[in-house]
């Protein structure tokens, strides 16, 4: 079977462990929220947004205070509370400020808190972005790399989606800017592009100002007055309008210098808004690059599809993405713009996609460090795929654990898989899982079939040490195709029905029967032990329905199950579409009830 390697997470800060007392203090805060009927996603019929400032008291209590717009009425004031938690891996669970009952599923980083309601089970859909108010002294100077995602009215009628630098002068006035970005109502969304003089900025030493962009009218991109508010670090503005029906959120972040495709080597957390000509959705998830082009995203993503209601996804995926000096470029069909302190935004503009209105933000995650039996509370990783942090387990996954001093040397373990391999276990929710591998910095595991969510706790045994516990999120199927070059991505390991690789020199043909190699695909039916393969002969059927997607068209799933005498290891077999383009590499996509994975390539003649 195909080898199971590290792969690493970048971040800020060294800790060894995060909690309550790590979020605490003063921040600026921007909610946007859309609430919809639950049957149109172009019927937005409860549209919010808040602007202000929220305190954290580091014990799992919040305070805030702001102004509130609702629909399409005036500004009014508002204030709150609420509680949070924050798990060791910067994991952020907290009350929305916008929706009573709702809460928040948030990251933590030391640029900002940023998330979605991903969890509650209303027709809403949100992004929350905060940030580290300074203690005195801020000067807001830029460039800054600016995205917004703009509501007016609380409708979709006039919605927008900008890109644009902003660029201080002396005494208040902002360098002339190019506005890139499309609207709902201006050339049916073709993007344009708007040339932006005489704009001013104001911003007061505690970070919080304003900008102006002309007099709002229907045919401008991007016009109006618009809070502003500067991070601690200077690295992040974030605001919106407070004006009657001004529902929006915009994100900047400090443009860097001498950029380049291999130099963008980070691990994100993320978030983001979307709303499209089918969906309208927000998620929160993380984001990583390895400096090869290709950036990888793993979102937890609640969505209202027209015609399927609202649903929870685990999405991951591949975005092909492109990079100028000044950190600005694209990412397949949107806008970005990396920024100082490892931050991320962007917009979807694309003259492919005219009816696709998002934005995103990305902010550091943290690094961890640890002594003795360390578990990275990071570091709990779908073997195959590579995903970044926050992409659940599922029964029967292989995962990869990295820490340190997990085990004294390197030993492979041979099928069925023991529970106990050179003095070292681990127990998820308190059950020991089959082990493949272990060494000093990683062990690769089995998830026992047992496993059962929202969450899980990880503890890695080592003799009579024990680590500190991991808390995951857990799901029916995670699944992960593995990658002929061990990476998550590019060609997925597939074979001929002559068990012959499927590649480049050997592409598959359309209609052909294909084999497909990958973990996380859940629980089976017949059900078998924990790290065996079950008997010969017998089909170890998956019990999640199964879809496989080639160039964005339905494959015939001929069987979905364990394979043969590999323990862990899932095998779909699958009849392409008779009708693909070619030749060349198609995306593979594998859809489950509950989850997308769209990480690998297959080569078609």
């Amino acid at each position: 079977m195909w080898a199971l390697l590290a792969v690493s997470s970048g971040g800020s800060a060294d800790a060894q462990a995060l909690s309550n007392q790590s979020l605490n203090g003063k921040y600026y805060f921007r909610h946007i929220s859309l609430g919809t009927d639950g049957s149109s996603v172009t019927n937005l019929s409860d549209v919010r947004s808040l602007t202000g400032t929220i305190t954290f008291d580091s014990n799992g209590h919040f305070s805030f205070t702001g102004q509130q717009l609702t629909g399409n009425s005036t500004a009014v004031s508002q204030q709150g509370s609420g509680s949070y938690s924050v798990d060791s891996g910067g994991f952020v669970t907290m009350d929305s400020p916008l929706r009573t009952g709702a809460r928040l599923n948030a990251r933590y980083s030391m640029e900002a808190v940023l998330g979605s309601s991903t969890e509650s089970s209303d027709n809403t859909f949100d992004l929350f972005v905060a940030i580290p108010a300074p203690a005195g002294g801020a000067v807001l100077g830029g460039p800054y790399s600016t995205m917004a995602l703009e509501f007016p009215g609380g409708t979709t009628a006039n919605m927008r989606a900008t890109q644009f630098t902003l660029n201080t002068l002396p005494l208040g006035n902002l360098r002339p800017f190019t506005v890139s970005g499309h609207a709902a109502n201006l050339a049916q969304g073709i993007p344009q592009t708007q040339q932006v003089t005489g704009a001013t900025f104001t911003m007061g030493i505690d970070g919080t100002g304003s900008f102006t962009v002309g007099t709002a009218n229907t045919g401008s991109l991007l016009s109006g007055t618009k809070t502003l508010y500067l991070s601690a670090t200077g690295n992040v503005i974030l605001g919106g309008s407070t004006t009657a029906g001004g529902h929006d959120i915009v994100i900047g972040v400090k443009a860097p210098t001498g950029v380049s495709n291999a130099s963008w080597n980070s691990t994100f957390w993320g978030a983001g808004l979307r709303v499209d000509t089918s969906s309208v959705s927000g998620y929160a998830g993380a984001v990583a690059s390895r400096g090869q082009g290709k950036i990888t995203w793993t979102k937890r993503f609640k969505a209202l599809v027209q015609s399927a209601g609202v649903g929870d996804t685990d999405f991951t995926g591949i975005n092909n993405y492109n990079l100028n000096a000044d950190g600005t470029g694209t990412s397949d069909l949107s806008v970005i713009g990396l920024g100082a302190g490892s931050t991320l935004v962007g917009a979807a503009i694309s003259p492919i996609d005219p009816g696709g209105y998002e934005i995103y933000f990305g902010a550091p995650m943290p690094a961890f460090t640890g002594s003795g039996v360390y578990l990275n509370p990071l570091g709990v990783i779908n073997a195959a795929s590579f995903a970044p942090p926050g992409n659940p387990i599922a029964p029967g996954q292989f995962v990869a654990l990295f820490g340190t001093g997990l085990a004294a040397a390197n030993q492979t373990a041979k099928p069925p898989y023991p529970t106990s391999l050179g003095g070292v276990s681990v127990l998820i929710n308190g059950k020991n899982a089959p082990l493949y591998f272990v060494s000093p910095g990683q062990i690769n595991a089995l998830v026992p079939f047992a496993t059962t969510g929202p969450t899980a706790t990880i503890v890695v045994q080592n003799n009579s040490a024990n680590s500190n516990t991991v808390t995951v999120p857990v799901a029916a199927t995670s699944p992960g195709v593995y990658s002929l070059d061990q990476s998550g991505y590019g060609s997925g390991a597939i074979l001929h029905a002559d068990y012959s690789l499927v590649n480049d020199a050997s592409p598959a043909l359309p209609g052909e029967t294909v084999l497909i190699y990958l973990t996380g695909m859940g629980t089976t039916n017949p059900s078998v032990a924990d790290g065996t393969a079950g008997n010969a002969g017998t089909l170890y059927n998956t019990v999640s329905p199964v879809a496989v997607y080639v160039g964005g068209k339905t494959g015939n799933v001929m069987f979905s199950g364990l394979a043969p005498g590999f323990p862990g290891l899932y095998q779909i077999n699958v009849t392409l579409p008779s009708l693909l383009p070619g030749p060349g590499r198609l995306p593979l996509a594998i859809g489950t009830g509950n989850a997308y994975h769209d990480q690998v390539d297959i080569s078609i003649k």
